[in-house]
C-alpha cells in the first residue's frame, strides 16, 4: 500500500512542469541574454603584472569576460605568489611545495580613480618535487599556471557578484 502511494506521488511530481519551478525562483543566468556577465563582456581592459602568471591571468580573464572592445572599465590586478616547502624527507629533500597566491584587484572607470569594485582573491595550489629536475620544473610551471587561472576565476566571480548588487 505504501509503495503504491509513493509511486503515485513520484509520478505526479514528475509530471509537474520543471520550468515553472525555475522561473518562479527568480534565478537569472549570469551569462544569459540579460545576465550581468553578458553585460560586462568586452567592456573591461586588463592590467596585470608582466610575468608568466600575469599573462596567464589576463588570458583567463579574457576567456571569461571577453577581449576589450570598448574599454569602459579598467581591471588592475597585483599578484603575490609564494613558495613554501611542505614535505621534507628524512634525507632533507623537499618533496612537495605549496604555492599560496593572492590577487588584489580594483575595477575602475578609465580616467576616474574611484574604484567601482575591489577585492582580494586568495587560494593555493601545490606541486610535487619528486622526480627529475625537468619534471619538477614542469610541475612548478604548471602549478603556477593553475594558480593564476583559479585566481582569475575568483576575480570574475567577485566582479559579477559586485555588478549584480549595483
Amino acid at each position: 500500500m505504501l509503495s503504491s502511494n509513493r509511486r503515485a506521488f513520484l509520478t505526479r511530481l514528475a509530471a509537474l512542469p520543471v520550468l515553472g519551478f525555475v522561473a518562479g525562483c527568480g534565478f537569472t543566468p549570469v551569462y544569459g541574454t540579460n545576465g550581468v556577465g553578458q553585460g560586462l563582456r568586452g567592456r573591461i581592459a586588463y592590467r596585470a603584472p608582466d610575468t608568466p602568471e600575469g599573462f596567464r591571468l589576463r588570458t583567463r580573464l579574457e576567456d571569461r569576460l571577453g577581449r576589450v572592445e570598448r574599454g569602459d572599465y579598467l581591471l588592475t590586478v597585483q599578484l603575490e605568489i609564494e613558495e613554501e616547502a611542505i614535505v621534507i624527507s628524512s634525507a632533507q629533500d623537499i618533496n612537495r611545495f605549496n604555492l599560496p597566491g593572492k590577487a588584489t584587484w580594483t575595477l575602475t572607470e578609465p580616467g576616474n580613480g574611484m574604484p567601482l569594485a575591489s577585492g582580494i582573491a586568495q587560494t593555493f595550489t601545490a606541486y610535487s618535487a619528486f622526480g627529475t629536475t625537468v619534471a619538477t620544473r614542469e610541475a612548478q610551471v604548471d602549478a603556477r599556471d593553475r594558480l593564476a587561472i583559479v585566481l582569475a576565476d575568483l576575480i570574475v566571480t567577485d566582479i559579477i557578484v559586485a555588478s549584480a548588487v549595483r
